[in-house]
């Protein structure tokens, strides 16, 4: 048996008990089971209980990833634009860039496209741009795309970044306007 399922058979059996300590106060058997998981150094989110997600204080259960958007309240992006030639994507680079909507694009060369259209598959080589920003610029890089892309109907989609190198993650919200 391993130790998860000693202890979730202990949590299980014990849920509603109370535990006394030396002093004779009741203690609370999430406060018991979060010393336990702490101390066998286990992964208290593999527990899904209210009551113990109640009691444990929200940087136990948050990665570091987490509590850092926590704190700061942004989600970085990548966010996807097609481009029918070289020049479009370098305005639309440079505008986002002077906005201070992105801390980076990316203008990758010789994409070839095959969507439908008008009922009829189509094929365009196009460029692609990657560009990196915040969850809160989303709707106004939409709104400039839209406004500045040469196609009735511009691809604008939005992927979130779940993880990454710290520095450069913490770069890219420094370089977009706040």
């Amino acid at each position: 048996m391993s130790i998860l399922s000693i202890l979730l058979t202990r949590r299980y059996i014990f849920h509603n008990l109370h535990y006394r300590l030396p002093t004779f106060k009741p203690t609370p058997l999430p406060f018991i089971t979060l010393t336990l998981l702490l101390a066998s150094q286990i992964n208290p989110r593999l527990f899904s209980s209210s009551t113990f997600a109640c009691t444990a204080p929200n940087s136990i259960l948050m990665s570091q990833r987490e509590q850092c958007n926590f704190i700061r309240g942004m989600t970085e992006r990548i966010v996807y634009v097609t481009c029918p030639d070289d020049e479009v994507a370098k305005k639309l680079a440079r505008g986002l860039l002077e906005e201070k909507l992105v801390a980076c694009v990316n203008i990758i060369p010789k994409v070839t496209s095959l969507y439908w259209w008008e009922d009829k598959i189509e094929e365009s080589s196009e460029l692609l741009l990657m560009i990196k920003t915040v969850d809160k610029h989303l709707g106004e890089i939409t709104d400039y795309v839209n406004k500045h892309h040469g196609y009735s109907v511009p691809e604008v989609l939005s992927v979130k970044v779940d993880g990454g190198n710290g520095p450069y993650l913490k770069w890219m919200n420094d370089s977009v306007k706040q």
